[in-house]
């Protein structure tokens, strides 16, 4: 399968690398420092399934290079999602599938607007990695993929997608409910950034503590708030129990919270620090108004209360406002 990662960070590299290592034909979109190093050394990767060097791939730097693909990922930071798809525009109508394993609220329409509705297939991942250093990568969660039509049937290239995850070794499901994990997953990770991005904690830390799950389950039961204004259910899924969380008496629900935080320790998932995280620690533009903006601007559209993702939100985007107002020019 003629495969396609566009952005390849931390996380599209790690599912580039997978993909190579059993017989796709891989190519990764990336920044000239982290080109540079994998076409010296290969692409590392280390983590969950210990170090490996990946060779048998391609790495450009110019999307023109790329001509036509089976199945392309979108995994830019969402914040630069509008010049990345300028720049593959001249892939409409040579795709077979496109999917976004982004954390933005509007990561499906963008894909939409760039290559045609028709190319494009939902998905949704907790996969977690980070990239220390052009060239090497770290995968820290083997978590689930979920991918599906927006219309809910099936179909052959969604199937074809979903084998080459599991010749990777990674787990997927295909769902005809795509919409709704979508969207547990948008509840899961615009809670976790904010508390993550005020704390500075890894994510099993926020669940850990009593007073930050209990923060964590306000967070997901405004943010359900807008689910149900659409008609869109909440779901339990691998990694995040949107539904359990919204619905159980409220401490259960953090009872529930603390759970799973303790058995992140127990399966050594340990090092996961939501992406918002790392760009904020880094200094640099975070993805904070495409996931936790685009929550409070849908709540105002929907005239829905969300005050405390609200509060959380122009904390986050007052820092990352201070930090890159203070960094050095020239």
């Amino acid at each position: 399968m003629k495969t396609v990662i566009a952005g390849a960070g931390a996380l599209g590299s790690v599912l580039g690398g997978y993909f190579a290592q059993v017989g796709a034909d891989v190519t990764l979109i990336a920044r000239k420092p982290h080109v540079e190093a994998i076409r010296a050394q290969g692409l590392v990767i280390e983590g969950m399934r210990g170090r490996q060097v990946i060779r048998n791939l391609k790495a450009v730097v110019d999307p023109a290079e790329v001509r036509s693909a089976d199945f392309l990922i979108l995994g830019v930071k969402s914040q630069d999602t509008p010049q990345t798809l300028a720049s593959l525009r001249h892939l409409r109508g040579k795709l077979g599938a496109a999917i976004s394993v982004q954390n933005g609220g509007r990561k499906e329409e963008e894909l939409a607007e760039a290559f045609g509705r028709e190319a494009v297939v939902g998905a949704a991942t907790m996969v977690g990695a980070t990239m220390p250093e052009p060239g090497r990568v770290i995968h820290t969660s083997n978590g689930a993929t979920w991918i599906g039509e927006l219309d809910g049937r099936p179909s052959a290239r969604v199937e074809a997608v979903a084998e080459l995850y599991r010749k990777a070794d990674l787990p997927i499901e295909v769902r005809p409910d795509i919409r709704t994990v979508i969207w547990c997953k948008l509840n899961q990770m615009t809670a976790g950034a904010a508390v993550s991005c005020v704390t500075r904690l890894f994510l099993h830390q926020v669940y850990l503590d009593r007073g930050l799950a209990t923060l964590f389950v306000e967070l997901c039961r405004e943010i359900a708030q807008l689910a149900e204004r659409q008609g869109i259910p909440l779901e339990d899924f691998r990694g995040f129990g949107m539904k359990t969380v919204c619905s159980l008496p409220f401490e259960d629900a953090v009872e529930s919270v603390m759970a799973r935080g303790r058995a992140m320790v127990e399966q050594g998932i340990t090092q996961v620090k939501v992406s918002t995280l790392q760009d904020l620690e880094r200094g640099k533009p975070t993805e904070a108004d495409q996931v936790i903006g685009y929550v409070v601007h849908l709540a105002a559209e929907l005239q829905v209360p969300v005050p405390t993702v609200e509060l959380l939100y122009r904390i986050i985007r007052g820092v990352e406002a201070a930090q890159l107002a203070s960094r050095p020019t020239g």
